[in-house]
């Protein structure tokens, strides 16, 4: 499991504005920050989530249409028709 350090880590690296850290390691100040990351780093994981969704969807898309292209359906006239 990732520390809220490591997660602020990460969204910089991302490219995410993240808030410094408070000085005193204690307090509300740090616990404001830890919920700001979190909230942050949920924001981003789902993101990210939503994405390789879309992309897997369409992966799937391109393949069956690939698919379509190459081997005509039950029924389907092979010749293609001058017009």
């Amino acid at each position: 499991m990732l520390d809220t350090t490591q997660k602020a880590n990460i969204l910089r690296r991302t490219g995410v504005d993240v808030p410094s850290p408070p000085q005193a390691a204690e307090g509300i100040a740090l616990a404001a920050w830890t919920a700001t990351i979190e909230r942050l780093f949920v924001g981003y994981a789902a993101a990210r989530a939503a994405k390789s969704l879309r992309d897997a969807e369409e992966v799937r898309q391109l393949d069956r249409l690939r698919r379509m292209a190459v081997t005509p359906s039950k029924g389907q006239r092979t010749e293609w028709i001058a017009q």
